[in-house]
């Protein structure tokens, strides 16, 4: 057995440490590069949605769809999943619904991978919906637009079209996903681009997505700002309205009912990771056999929204006024209504004046 003194075992220690703190900044410094190659990558499929959305409605889509009562309906993400590729989620979306009503809700609580970035803690806002970490320009995608590309008189180089935002996230569902471009990148959270990048990706209106730093000279950023055509202020006005968001996550349960009923019941319960649910909400779907979801180009259960449970919900009550009621037994009702309830137990209690 070979037996080291304490200042052999302290040298040994030492070079561990010293080799430790040499390595971690370079994997730090490798997650951050294949970060960047993943948003760069999703604002390029951006591009091309909004390229495909023009062939086939002749415009770029409206920032956001609002009607005259100033009811918001959806917002340029959510129309671009018509046109991104295979995405089976276009198909669930009530286009003549707002995106935050009942029928849409399980929709705009969706994570679509090419509206984040991984390792940002802003995957749900605490209302439950799917967050991006993407904005658009003002100027081509506000309130009921419809911009051409034939439309930008200094070419299409020479605008952009999204870009990533350094904070303040809103959910990809929201109806006003656009913000002006400033004259510094990474300054402040309504800024754009990552301050842990030392700069930004921008979407240009040719497709092309390019990298600028944050030391990009003001007169540059501006030329992008101020490229005709340019929108009133009215038409890019934004609800004065702030998101709270973080690394949450939906954990799903199945609720007893009888399996030869038309529907089933799913409780999903949105946590922090590791933490206690702060949200809880039932669905409904329809029961379908394996063979037949099988050929369903979206093989998932398409949910739709019954009720949301807080803190002061009298479960019993909300329960009896769903079809839950006459699709399960009298055990299997009482056995979700246990369920259900010592979930409830686990929420935050709401503030009290």
């Amino acid at each position: 057995m070979i037996l080291m003194s304490r200042t052999e075992c302290g040298v040994v220690v030492g070079i561990l440490l010293l080799l430790t703190a040499l390595l971690v900044p370079e994997v730090q410094h490798a997650r951050e590069a294949a970060r960047q190659s993943q948003s760069k990558n999703n604002l390029k499929q951006i591009g091309l949605a909004l390229y495909n959305y023009q062939e086939t409605f002749t415009t770029l889509p409206p920032g956001g769809t609002i009607r005259e009562d100033g009811v918001a309906i959806h917002g340029w993400f959510m129309l671009l999943l018509r046109c991104m590729g295979d995405s089976p989620f276009a198909e669930c979306i009530d286009y003549n619904k707002p995106w935050d009503s009942p029928e849409n809700i399980p929709m705009s609580e969706m994570w679509i991978y090419d509206y984040q970035i991984h390792g940002v803690d802003a995957d749900y806002s605490t209302t439950g919906f799917g967050m991006t970490l993407y904005q658009g320009n003002p100027n081509l995608l506000y309130r009921n637009s419809s911009v051409s590309l034939e439309q930008l008189e200094d070419g299409t180089a020479h605008h952009w079209l999204a870009g990533e935002v350094a904070g303040n996230y809103q959910p990809w569902g929201y109806p006003f996903n656009w913000r002006p471009l400033g004259a510094k990148l990474c300054d402040g959270p309504n800024s754009f681009g990552r301050p842990v990048w030392g700069g930004g990706h921008l979407l240009r209106a040719d497709g092309s997505v390019t990298f600028f730093s944050d030391q990009t000279a003001p007169e540059i950023l501006k030329a992008f700002a101020e490229a005709p055509p340019v929108a009133t202020r009215t038409q890019t006005a934004v609800p004065d309205r702030r998101f709270d968001y973080g690394a949450f996550l939906w954990e799903r349960i199945d609720l007893q009912s009888d399996p030869r009923a038309d529907n089933i019941y799913v409780v999903r319960m949105l946590r922090k990771k590791w933490g206690s649910p702060i949200l809880i909400n039932v669905y409904t779907a329809a029961n379908i056999s394996p063979e037949v979801r099988a050929t369903y180009k979206y093989q998932g259960d398409v949910l739709h929204f019954l009720l949301r449970i807080d803190a002061s919900t009298e479960i019993a009550d909300a329960l009896q006024a769903t079809t839950l009621k006459e699709e399960s037994s009298s055990d299997q009702f009482q056995a979700n209504l246990k369920l259900l309830k010592s979930i409830q137990a686990q929420l935050p209690q709401a503030d009290t004046p």
